[in-house]
């Protein structure tokens, strides 16, 4: 199979699985926002967050790596898979032991302490989950990965409803996190150790099979850079937490969770390219950069224009969880975090490629460094501008991942070319919305439209008819500068192609 189909493939299986869980998660979200407030909303988004830094931390930087040593050398399998977790569950266990601690010292009140010491145990059952993705990617078994998914999104979504009508309220939501993936554990590990293998103990063609020490010399650049990134990216709502209230803090994750569910769509195609990009990077840079350049285009080509388009409808998007004015504020912080989407977007494409270049060691710095960023912007304008303060040091925290990112790839020779891939679709974009302002001042005046903003107010005819048009020209624009070409069509070709379907 080639690499084009490959990624389509796995592209396919995977936005099944996750976007599943992310359809069900919305809808859930929005049955619990009026039930749980502002306050538990706070608490629960806490919770969540501190749950997915310890994750990430457990995870020790094996996820990617672990894939790739895979593909690779498929007659290790076992030795890897094993010491993979032998670490992580040993990471877990410190790390439990510490948010005892975090709990214990902080003074939680009782809810916060059980939601959180509750949801934190699953860390020990995502570490292994986590390390079955690992082994279905690298075999390109992801529709197996995508089965339990499915099914743990499904009971997450029924518990968690069912409770939430009981009364149970917050917890229940937690205790429904948990057996959700304990569910996905329970039908993929079975699937994996079907599917894939070899399962032995020894290399079949002679090689030594890599110990936990090993593993541990191989994760710890990852693990790093990893840790630094989770903190930038989920220590704000904790920081919200701590130094305004559950309150603010809920404010802040109604309007951040948009970010946070758009962000798994480049999640998936990074996911999804990662196995032929290895494969590629086996070969020549050259392979490698141009699979990147090409999936870059298309990122940026998606994730721009998408991203304009959920600033313009934030309003609609959180009224839609919860229109009460207690989460009024969601609004303008929706509209601010939402732009580190594209940021993300083509940092997670950098990232392949570093890993592909066996650059590892440069994620320890951009992590740092942008974790510090973040920190100290954080305590800087959190007791003074809010969540409004903690969503621009998101962006600032994000847009310096970014340049570091391209600075490592210009070092290590695997930067793709910037022109058509991250200038286009900006140009195409901007030209597009004001072309369509234009448009419809002079032939459909009647819209109400303005450059600042989609006729939200008028109907669905004149929302749409906006929308359609800035469409129009941005798929022209795109043409025109040459940021999609007739080669890039192939991908949606082959989407569609029998043999997927079978």
């Amino acid at each position: 199979m080639g690499a084009t189909r490959s990624v389509a493939r796995n592209t396919l299986w995977l936005t099944l699985g996750l976007l599943s869980g992310r359809a069900l998660g919305i809808f859930l979200i929005r049955k619990m926002t009026p039930v749980l407030g502002a306050d538990g909303m706070g608490v629960w988004g806490a919770a969540i967050d501190l749950s997915a830094i310890l994750q990430v931390i457990a995870n020790f930087g094996l996820g990617t790596l672990l894939t790739r040593e895979i593909t690779r050398n498929r007659g290790m399998t076992l030795p890897l898979f094993w010491n993979t977790l032998r670490v992580r569950w040993a990471i877990g266990a410190i790390c439990y032991v510490l948010l005892l601690i975090y709990v214990d010292v902080s003074g939680f009140e009782s809810l916060a302490r059980q939601a959180t010491l509750v949801i934190g145990a699953a860390i020990f059952i995502e570490a292994a989950a986590m390390a079955c993705d690992a082994v279905l990617q690298a075999h390109e078994k992801v529709q197996y990965q995508s089965v339990g998914q499915i099914l743990s999104a499904v009971v997450y979504f029924w518990l968690g409803w069912i409770w939430l009508d009981a009364g149970h309220g917050l917890m229940g939501v937690i205790w429904a996190n948990l057996a959700s993936r304990v569910v996905r554990l329970a039908v993929m590990a079975p699937l994996m150790f079907w599917r894939t293998g070899p399962w032995r103990r020894r290399d079949p063609g002679g090689g030594q099979a890599p110990g936990v020490l090993w593993m541990v010399k191989l994760g710890w650049p990852l693990f790093l850079s990893t840790t630094f990134g989770i903190i930038y990216n989920k220590v704000d709502t904790v920081m919200l937490k701590e130094m305004i209230g559950d309150s603010a803090a809920g404010v802040y994750v109604l309007g951040h969770r948009a970010l946070d569910m758009m962000i798994i769509l480049p999640n998936l195609f990074g996911t999804a390219m990662f196995p032929a990009m290895a494969r590629y990077g086996l070969g020549t840079a050259r392979d490698a950069i141009r699979l990147g350049e090409r999936s870059l285009r298309l990122m940026n080509a998606t994730m721009i224009p998408f991203t304009l388009f959920l600033t313009f409808t934030a309003g609609p998007i959180i009224r839609w969880f919860d229109a009460s004015p207690q989460f009024a504020d969601s609004v303008p912080v929706l509209m601010i975090v939402i732009w580190g989407l594209p940021l993300q977007a083509a940092n997670i494409i950098f990232n392949r490629l570093l890993i592909t270049a066996e650059r590892e060691r440069a994620f320890v710095f951009i992590g740092l460094f942008s974790m510090l960023v973040n920190v100290i912007l954080n305590t800087l304008f959190i007791p003074r501008y809010g969540y409004f303060g903690a969503s621009v040091a998101t962006i600032v925290s994000m847009l310096t991942s970014f340049i570091l990112h391209i600075r490592y790839l210009s070092v290590a020779g695997f930067r793709p070319a910037l022109g058509r891939s991250l200038w286009g679709p900006i140009v195409a974009t901007a030209g597009a919305w004001l072309l369509a302002f234009g448009t419809a001042t002079l032939l459909a005046p009647g819209w109400g439209m303005t450059w600042k903003e989609l006729p939200l107010d008028q109907g669905w005819g004149p929302f749409l008819g906006a929308t359609g048009l800035t469409f129009l020209y941005y798929t022209g624009g795109l043409v025109a500068l040459k940021v999609v070409g007739k080669e890039d069509l192939v991908l949606l070709r082959e989407l569609r192609s029998p043999r997927l379907r079978r």
